[in-house]
């Protein structure tokens, strides 16, 4: 799944354990963007039915596509041998870009039929924010018009946003301008890769202004955030007038929260009672005694919890999506050496209730119910305490959602985007009358 908060930092210290020589390669992450020859063909086709696929890239690879249809479902699309690309249950054959058109069919060629873009209007920019330059991309509905626009601020994985992020054309067919970047040091924007909140939510200021440069008819205008974007994107409201801003599979709390709740998660699924919680808790406080510190304190005692815990089932229970089963994998002296730098600049000690509290923006949060990487029990009671100050806050909660709002499919033959999201996100960005306070809704 996409767009994990815990990314950089994973991809570090896997490639840490992996070098003989103790050393991490800094560039780890992904830079590439796809291939010109793929990218022109990027965007939404019409299909029978009135059903659509959106084409994006993959995972940052220069000859990786990925579908989505418009009932949720989708997946990778891998280059064959004779130029078509195949994936789940359909298989691609692209014209010329000029053209408009590929042809679409299933793997055993029972069915076969000519698919058009829809006439979505792109628009790729370059915009400066703090001395560096940035890639954009505008993409507007059919026909070029909209009321609203919203800038995509991406989680916290490196691939090329402007290529692989399906979210602009899935709101733009629906009537949304949506503007996207690549993050600093990603796709084909410059500057170093980083995961200070602040940076990405100046960042993503600029964009905003790009955006109204290139859209001046757009009156309203927001940001959607996912993941780590999510804690960006209040950020950013702070900066430049907005007129929304949407959390998605986000959380209210910050990086210390999430990784004692991911903990308590893990040993909770993994069937320990109350027996093992108690000293976990003890393990997670030395997690955020080592972070809130700079890695200064309590790195060695955590060694030491180790050494006294050695062989207990519920210490090996604790999985590296959260930041203490990162740090269970490696000494202290590694996680001092190399930690910083795989972090890249990741505010551990982030509190975002109060910026979510103070910004006059009306905002909606879309939850997963069943997230297993920002697990959102307390972000549902601070956005309840919020919606009983009267803050202009909608929350629509996708019952049976992981992160990325993706869930599994009805047949079992994989993952969909959860049903109605982007309607769902759509509609309530669409609307230009505040919304209905204290509202919680379960889908």
């Amino acid at each position: 799944m996409r767009r994990l908060n815990l990314w950089p930092l994973l991809i570090g210290l896997a490639l840490l354990a992996a070098q003989p020589t103790g050393r991490a390669a800094l560039d780890a992450s992904v830079t590439t963007r796809l291939a010109d020859d793929l990218r022109c063909q990027l965007g939404v086709y019409g299909l029978p039915g009135q059903r659509t696929m959106a084409i994006t890239g993959h995972d940052g690879q220069p000859r990786g596509l990925h579908y989505t249809l418009s009932d949720g479902r989708f997946g990778p699309l891998l280059e064959q041998p004779d130029g078509s690309f195949a994936g789940g249950a359909v298989t691609i054959r692209f014209e010329p870009c000029a053209a408009g058109t590929l042809w679409l069919g299933t793997p055993e060629g029972a069915e076969r039929f000519r698919a058009t873009r829809l006439a979505l209007k792109q628009q790729e920019t370059r915009f400066t924010s703090d001395g560096i330059t940035l890639h954009g991309k505008l993409v507007l509905p059919p026909g070029g018009h909209a009321r609203v626009l919203a800038v995509w601020v991406e989680g916290s994985n490196n691939n090329p946003s402007t290529d692989d992020c399906v979210w602009p054309y899935e709101l733009a067919r629906r009537g949304v301008a949506v503007f996207v970047y690549d993050k600093r040091g990603t796709g084909a924007s410059g500057g170093a890769m980083t995961s200070n909140f602040q940076a990405r939510a100046s960042d993503t200021a600029a964009a905003v202004r790009e955006a109204r440069r290139l859209a001046p008819g757009i009156r309203r205008v927001g940001v959607i955030g996912g993941s780590q974007g999510g804690w960006v994107a209040p950020l950013v409201a702070t900066q430049v007038r907005l007129d929304f801003v949407v959390a998605a599979f986000a959380l209210a709390e910050g990086p210390i929260a999430q990784d004692q709740a991911l903990v308590a998660q893990q040993l909770h699924e993994a069937g320990f009672d109350d027996a093992a919680q108690g000293p976990a808790r003890e393990l997670t406080a030395l997690t955020e005694k080592a972070v809130r510190t700079d890695l200064r304190e309590g790195l060695d005692e955590m060694d030491a919890f180790k050494t006294r815990w050695a062989g207990a089932p519920w210490l090996k229970a604790i999985q590296p999506r959260s930041y203490t089963g990162l740090f269970l994998q490696f000494t202290a002296a590694d996680i001092r050496a190399h930690g910083p730098a795989m972090a890249q600049g990741l505010d551990f000690t982030h509190e975002p209730r109060p910026v979510i509290q103070a910004i006059r923006s009306r905002q909606l949060w879309l939850l997963g119910g069943r997230d297993r990487q920002a697990p959102n029990v307390g972000t549902q009671s601070i956005l309840r305490q919020l919606q009983a100050l009267g803050r202009p806050i909608d929350v629509v909660i996708f019952e049976r959602a992981d992160h990325g709002l993706i869930e599994p499919a009805a047949d079992g033959s994989g993952f969909t985007y959860a049903a109605s999201l982007f309607d769902t996100t759509a509609d309530w960005v669409l609307r230009a009358q505040p919304p209905a306070r204290g509202r919680f809704i379960t889908r």
